[in-house]
């Protein structure tokens, strides 16, 4: 199983959805441990997967 550094994440209450930035070129692994994650400890929110230049914007726009 990939470790979780493999990827990070950035959780967004209000419209329920987490961006998703993977960090590593074997995506085989990590895309199977980011599905079980993701179903088992945010069901309810959507999941979008986006690259670091998008995850960098989202995450300031927030700030």
């Amino acid at each position: 199983m990939a470790s979780p550094s493999s990827w990070e994440f950035y959780k967004e209450e209000q419209t329920k959805i987490l961006w998703v930035h993977i960090c590593t070129q074997d995506l085989t692994g990590v895309a199977i441990s980011i599905n079980k994650w993701w179903k088992t400890r945010y069901p309810e929110f959507k999941m979008r997967i986006v690259s670091k230049k998008e995850f960098e914007h989202i995450k300031m726009q927030e700030q």
